[in-house]
């Protein structure tokens, strides 16, 4: 009975040991991933380069790396155009990758050289700002490295080659056919516009209304203004306005006198060399005074002027008004000279009446 106790005991011991040895080796596990992520979560920065050794002239390209909180302001490194006889030739743009815990910029730069030797690319500065904290930001570097640029082998035993002369190029008609077949077109074009477009356009001869005669245009203006009965309605500016202007017009087409332009007075001092109109200067003279009052300085003419005006105008026209035999004369003498301007020779009666 006592030997299976003892065996019992063991196996409880044993047992109890591997359970405080995984609890061991799970504890350690842990920590060093805790460890690993706490790290990897550090701000870091790193710069490499895919090739250590370079021909003069040949590109290779730099990378920088950095590693920093999304929380924080990472301000990037500056890198110059040139250094250590090493030339800038293209930066690319950064690039930007958020992990768990923090954000991985990324930027490659192509650099060249043409100076033969070992050149260091120096270390570069980050700088993280944090938004709570005023004090001097921490900085992040990165390793210096070293690349080589080799000399292109020359074999100094063989002679040197003397420089090759300039080689024309054969003239090729082909070379040139886009702007052959541009320059086509646009002759093409501009021909068009000029032999086609561009026609004459020949204008048709407006026909041209036959007018009124000038007494039968101001008499039946004279009856429509009187049936209109603009002063009894108390349109007395508008009444003289339309009266002095069917005269204006009337003397303007009959004479030949720029009546609608001139003020009263120039035209009373225009008539006096046209007899008949000379011999209406009175009622003209009336007509214009009134008008001008009524107009200007607001003048209330009575009904007896208002008729008056009316009735002077018509008298003006009845008596300046063309005669049947001053109408036949005009009419022979227009178609005579038409016909002196077709044939060129003046008509023999025409001729006698100059005499």
């Amino acid at each position: 009975m006592i030997l299976p106790d003892r065996i019992n005991m063991k196996k409880s011991a044993i047992t109890s040991f591997f359970r405080l040895a995984l609890s061991v080796v799970f504890c350690l596990v842990a920590s060093v991933a805790m460890a690993q992520q706490s790290q990897s979560s550090l701000p870091a920065a790193k710069a490499s380069i895919d090739s250590t050794s370079i021909k003069i002239g040949q590109q290779f390209h730099l990378t920088l790396q950095a590693a920093s909180n999304p929380a924080a302001q990472l301000i990037w490194a500056e890198v110059p155009d040139s250094f250590n006889h090493l030339l800038v030739v293209t930066r690319g743009t950064i690039d930007t990758l958020k992990q768990p815990g923090r954000t991985v910029y990324t930027q490659r730069i192509t650099l060249t050289g043409f100076d033969s030797g070992y050149w260091k690319i120096p270390a570069f500065d980050f700088r993280i700002v944090s938004g709570d904290t005023a004090a001097q930001p921490p900085s992040l570097q990165t390793d210096s490295l070293l690349v080589q640029v080799n000399t292109v082998p020359v074999d100094t035993a063989k002679p040197f080659r003397p420089i090759k002369e300039i080689r024309g190029v054969p003239f090729n008609i082909l070379a040139y056919w886009p702007y052959i077949l541009g320059a086509l077109i646009l002759l093409a074009i501009l021909a068009y516009f000029i032999f086609f477009r561009k026609k004459r356009v020949v204008k048709k001869p407006e026909k041209k209304i036959p007018q009124e005669p000038p007494y039968d245009q101001a008499l039946k203006s004279l009856h429509v203004l009187e049936e209109e009965k603009l002063w009894q309605q108390n349109k007395v500016k508008t009444y003289y306005t339309r009266l002095t202007d069917i005269l204006r017009l009337y003397i303007e087409r009959q004479y030949g006198i720029n009546a609608m332009e001139q003020t009263s007075d120039e035209l009373l001092q225009r008539i006096k060399p046209i007899t008949k109109l000379n011999q209406q200067q009175n009622n003209l003279r009336y007509i214009l005074q009134t008008a001008d009052l009524a107009k200007f300085a607001k003048l209330q003419p009575s009904a007896d002027e208002h008729e008056g005006s009316m009735r002077k105008a018509y008298e003006v026209l009845e008596w300046t008004k063309p005669r049947e035999e001053e109408k036949e004369k005009e009419d022979e003498t227009k178609t005579t000279n038409k016909e002196e301007r077709k044939t060129g020779k003046p008509k023999e009666s025409n001729l006698k009446n100059r005499t």
